[in-house]
């Protein structure tokens, strides 16, 4: 599988995206002060519950990358295989003998006579017979699309990590700001109020 990875290109980003699902940047806080004088940031809480929702997403995303990563880990060396299947019943000249698996751990004996088609599962359901060459082609631009599919997904989880990463130190530093705010208003009372 390692050729094929390296024989295939990431395909090309969209003009103007950092990735290819769309998932929006995090912004990493620079100066925290400044950023909590803004309007919308009235109180520590809400900021972190904002900050605390953007993380739950991120992690949704990242959940679902990772499925995504993981089904197109599978189906690369399957259709692979069937590409290598296709190669065996082209060279075949002769009735071959092979065993199917019927059920879990059953199989049978049967006779393979020389063929010129094969039908290939396309999914939903659905199996076509194609000519030999025809599904050799359908079988590499299959695999093409697939590791192209696996290094965008790929690409995507390093992005993502990155924002969730980032989002993590923005809620830190949030966290951290409040404790610092309710300190100093709790020295602030301590010192103003008469023993």
């Amino acid at each position: 599988m390692t050729g094929i990875m390296d024989s295939v290109e990431m395909p090309k980003l969209p003009e103007n995206q950092k990735t290819f699902a769309g998932i929006p940047e995090a912004v990493f806080l620079e100066e925290i002060d400044t950023f909590m004088t803004q309007p919308e940031n009235e109180n520590c809480e809400k900021v972190l519950q904002r900050l605390d929702e953007q993380h739950g997403k991120y992690r949704f995303m990242a959940y679902n990358l990772e499925a995504r990563r993981r089904k197109l880990k599978s189906q690369i060396p399957d259709l692979e295989r069937s590409l290598e299947m296709v190669n065996v019943l082209r060279k075949e000249d002769e009735e071959r003998e092979t065993q199917f698996l019927l059920s879990d751990q059953v199989f049978i004996k049967t006779l393979v006579p020389p063929t010129k088609t094969v039908y290939l599962w396309l999914g939903a359901s659905v199996m076509l017979e194609y000519p030999l060459d025809e599904a050799e082609t359908l079988l590499k631009q299959n695999v093409t699309s697939a590791v192209g599919n696996l290094k965008s997904v790929e690409h995507d989880q390093d992005f993502l990590r990155d924002q969730i990463t980032t989002t993590e130190v923005n809620m830190a530093r949030v966290y951290n700001w409040g404790v610092k705010k309710r300190q100093a208003a709790a020295k602030t009372t301590a010192s103003s109020t008469p023993s």
